[in-house]
C-alpha cells in the first residue's frame, strides 16, 4: 500500500526570521566582545604612564646642574698667618696652608700668590705647606693661596687674604739725621766737614744703599726722576750746583753753605728734581 511520508519524519528548514535573529544576536555579542577588549587596551595605555618617571622640563630641572655655583669642591682649605704684617727688612711673616680631603691629610702642592702672580709653590707634607715672603715691597699684598691635587692640574680649592708690608723707614734719613750740626766744609766729605755732595754721597754710601758720584752735577743724573707727589723720604732733593736728602712735606736735610751746619729746613729751591735713586734708599 502506497503511503505519502509524514512531514514529521523530515528535519525541517528554519524560517527566514528566525535566521535573522540568531545572526543579529551573534553579531551583538561580538560587538561587545571587542568592545570590551578595546576597552582593556585602552586602560593599559593611559595608566602607565602615570607610575613612570616624568619626562621633558621637569626631569631635566630636577638634576642639578655641573656649574662652578653648585659644584662643591672635595677638599677643606685653611690658611693662617704667623701675623698680618711685616716690615720691609726685618722678619717676615709665615703662612700656613692646611688641606684636607674627606677628612684626611691631602696630597698634592700649594701654589702661593702675591697680587695674582704665582711667586712659590711647595708641596704638601702631611697636608701642610708653609712659606714666607721676605723681599715684598710696602704695600697693601693680596695673598692667594691655591691647592692642587697631584693626580690633576684642576684647582681643588682656594682662598686670598690681605698682608700688609709696611716701610721700615728711610735708612737714609736714619744716617742723615745723626750729622746735623756738622760744620760746612768745602770739599768735605767726613764727619769732621761736609759740602752738600760730599754729604750725601757719605749718607748713601753709610747707609748701605749705594755709591754716589762725588759731584752733584754728577748725582743729578743718577735714579730716576719722580714728581714731588710720589717722593719718598730718602730721594735726592737736585738744582744745578746743590743736592739735598728729601724728609717728606717740605723738608729736607742738606750742607747748606759755608758758615752753617748740616741742619733740617724747608725746601727753598724753585723748581727742584727729586730723583729716586732706588727703592732701598726710601725703605720700601
Amino acid at each position: 500500500m502506497n503511503h505519502t511520508p509524514s512531514q514529521g519524519g523530515l528535519c525541517p528548514e528554519p524560517d527566514a526570521p528566525a535566521r535573522s535573529a540568531r545572526r543579529r544576536t551573534r553579531v551583538l555579542l561580538s560587538s561587545l566582545l571587542a568592545a570590551t577588549l578595546i576597552t582593556g587596551a585602552s586602560t593599559v595605555v593611559t595608566t602607565a604612564p602615570a607610575s613612570a618617571t616624568p619626562v621633558g622640563p621637569a626631569a631635566t630641572s630636577a638634576v642639578p646642574s655641573m656649574t662652578a655655583t653648585t659644584w662643591k669642591q672635595p677638599s677643606t682649605l685653611s690658611v693662617k698667618y704667623s701675623r698680618t704684617t711685616q716690615t720691609v727688612g726685618q722678619a717676615p711673616a709665615s703662612l700656613r696652608a692646611a688641606v684636607k680631603v674627606g677628612g684626611k691629610a691631602a696630597t698634592g702642592k700649594i701654589l702661593f700668590k702675591i697680587d695674582n702672580k704665582v711667586v712659590r709653590t711647595v708641596a704638601l707634607k702631611n697636608g701642610v705647606a708653609t712659606a714666607r715672603f721676605p723681599n715684598l715691597s710696602a704695600g697693601k699684598r693680596k695673598v692667594s693661596v691655591v691647592y692642587r691635587s697631584g693626580s690633576s692640574s684642576v684647582a681643588g680649592s682656594w682662598k686670598a687674604s690681605w698682608l700688609t708690608v709696611k716701610s721700615a723707614g728711610s735708612p737714609v734719613v736714619k744716617e742723615a739725621l745723626k750729622h746735623v750740626g756738622t760744620p760746612y766744609r768745602y770739599g768735605g766729605t767726613t764727619p769732621s766737614g761736609f759740602d752738600c755732595s760730599g754729604f750725601t754721597s757719605y749718607v748713601y754710601k753709610k747707609a748701605g744703599v749705594k755709591t754716589l758720584p762725588r759731584t752733584s752735577s754728577a748725582q743729578g743724573s743718577v735714579g730716576t726722576k719722580v714728581s714731588k707727589s710720589k717722593a719718598k723720604p730718602g730721594d735726592l732733593i737736585w738744582t744745578p750746583g746743590h743736592v739735598s736728602i728729601y724728609l717728606g712735606g717740605n723738608k729736607q736735610v742738606d750742607a747748606p753753605r759755608p758758615g752753617k751746619t748740616i741742619q733740617v729746613r724747608q725746601i727753598w729751591q724753585s723748581n727742584p728734581r727729586f730723583i729716586r735713586v732706588n727703592n732701598k734708599a726710601i725703605g720700601a
